[in-house]
């Protein structure tokens, strides 16, 4: 059988030395992209040129599928060439690759964790550059352990209930950070630069088969706890909107307040520039922190970098921002459960097999005053927190009401008390609550009731 590939040498503009491999020359670029991927790491930030003089005339990549590479190839002593040049501008395709958009990712106080077992494919994006003019300079503070849990996960600037995402591997009951007093007590300057958005939702994330494999079988075997093995492996949340570029933290001094339980090395320690690129080391005396998210002694960096063993210039750092290949995510916005992110009959399944949990409860107050037989009292259920009352209004959560009453009232024991759930389409519950007598006699009461949903 007679092979339709030609030895063929390409040349990556930049690098002087060539590379030879067997291809077809009647195939499309969009197919040879895909035959050159399984070699070279960074065919995303790559495109096909043609050498027009001193210059180089790229090939824009909505035009590869109809390109044969034997449009582009040249001859040079009988040798066939063609030439790659980088991509001066981004490509969301490489900073997915690079930076794992379509993978699920988990809270916890050691910051976010990315998985190894990728859910979804992302198929489109909506992608922006926003340039160097989204320079800023702030201050972090935490409020409590919650407000703390998110910004060390990157959310900053929405209001997401980290309480949302406990029961799904995540428990923050207890603090496995002995500092945590201490970190939230404390207060990170930092200087950030936005260089990129990237938004996606539904329609643009293709859930992998292993991934609805391991959904099916979980459903199937009638075991809630397997769900629990597949947020491990393939992540809590996806976040559907990733702000690109880079942040510098500059750890501020610890509030007094708080007791430190973190021991304080002796004589001189070593401070950190902590970056996936770089490590800068100073001298000076402070605390170890224990979580491991800021367990830098000075700064840490996310995107860019910096030279070692040298003090921060920003101005250096900032350059380096203009190399793509140096972005991170430096905040995250609306996580969507990657259940949710299911096609809508899978999902359906995995609520039901998953099971309720309470997701919100209160004890309310309030005077019930028996003065006719057969009088009742309707309670409204005002300041539900309007996430909660959105589930509650969604018919396919199909939430669950329970009410229960107790009245303490010493005078009042003969009285029974007796609620039900009004519950009709499109608007708030409510809970109807009657009195009861063997005997009527007028009579005030003082009820303390409690209120739970589920879903």
């Amino acid at each position: 059988m007679t092979s339709n590939k030609t030895m063929v040498f390409f040349e990556i503009v930049g690098d002087s030395t060539p590379t030879m491999k067997k291809l077809n020359l009647e195939s499309n670029l969009s197919d040879i992209r895909k035959e050159l991927k399984k070699n070279i790491n960074d065919m995303n930030i790559l495109l096909f040129a043609i050498k027009v003089g001193h210059k180089f005339a790229k090939t824009e990549l909505e035009d590869e599928e109809d390109t044969l590479l034997n449009d582009i190839i040249f001859e040079n002593s009988g040798n066939k060439f063609f030439y790659l040049l980088k991509n001066s501008s981004p490509s969301w395709n490489y900073l997915n690759g690079k930076l794992k958009f379509d993978y699920g990712r988990i809270m916890s106080f050691d910051g976010i964790k990315e998985v190894y077992n990728r859910a979804f494919k992302l198929k489109d994006c909506d992608f922006n550059l926003t340039g160097a003019e989204k320079y800023k300079k702030d201050r972090l503070e935490f409020s409590s352990e919650e407000d703390w849990m998110k910004k060390t996960n990157l959310f900053f600037s929405i209001d997401i209930n980290v309480k949302n995402f406990i029961g799904f591997g995540l428990s923050i009951g207890k603090s496995k950070n002995e500092n945590l007093k201490d970190e939230i007590n404390s207060t990170y300057k930092y200087t950030e630069i936005g260089k990129a958005t990237l938004k996606f939702n539904k329609k643009n994330l293709v859930p992998t088969d292993d991934f609805k494999n391991d959904v099916k079988g979980a459903i199937a075997s009638k075991e809630p706890r397997r769900f629990f093995y597949i947020i491990e492996k393939y992540g809590q949340f996806i976040p559907t909107e990733v702000i690109l570029g880079g942040r510098v933290y500059f750890r501020g001094v610890k509030s007094s307040s708080e007791r430190s339980v973190s021991k304080t090395k002796e004589g001189s320690a070593k401070a950190n520039i902590e970056s996936s690129n770089a490590k800068t080391e100073r001298n000076f005396n402070e605390s170890k922190s224990k979580s491991d998210f800021y367990s830098f002694d000075h700064m840490r960096l996310l995107g860019g970098s910096h030279p070692n063993d040298e003090n921060f210039d920003e101005k250096v750092w900032i350059e380096s921002l203009k190399d793509y290949q140096t972005w991170d995510c430096i905040e995250f916005k609306n996580p969507i459960s990657i259940f949710q992110l299911l096609p809508d009959d899978l999902y359906k399944e995995t609520f039901k097999a998953i099971g309720k949990r309470i997701i919100y409860s209160n004890i309310k107050e309030c005077d019930y005053y028996l003065y006719k037989p057969g009088r009742y009292r309707t309670i409204e259920l005002r300041n539900i927190p309007k996430k909660i009352s959105d589930i509650i209004l969604n018919e396919e959560a199909d939430c669950d009401i329970f009410a229960a009453v107790v009245d303490t009232d010493e005078n009042s024991k003969k009285v029974f008390f007796n609620c039900q759930i009004l519950k009709k389409s499109n608007a708030k519950p409510s809970i109807i609550v009657h009195g009861i007598q063997e005997k009527f006699q007028e009579c005030k009461c003082t009820l303390p009731g409690k209120k739970s949903g589920t879903t």
